[in-house]
């Protein structure tokens, strides 16, 4: 089971799902291929390496969790 794990006050908090997304909770900038720059302060990553809107999870890792259930 997993365990929730309080959230960093002073640094960066990584939270890495099984079969999911790498959620960053800290003001991050994301440079893109085109050049363009996303600043975020809360941003879920592709972990899963199937969403179409890398780098950003678009939820495609739930058709992996239904396979492996």
């Amino acid at each position: 089971m997993e365990q929730e794990q309080p959230i960093v006050k002073d640094g960066v908090d990584i939270l890495i799902k099984p079969l999911g997304p790498i959620v960053i909770t800290s003001k991050s900038y994301i440079h893109k291929p085109d050049g363009t720059v996303d600043v975020k302060e809360k941003v879920s990553l592709c972990g899963c390496g199937l969403s179409k809107n890398k780098p950003y999870c678009d939820a495609s890792h739930k058709t992996l969790i239904k396979e492996n259930e």
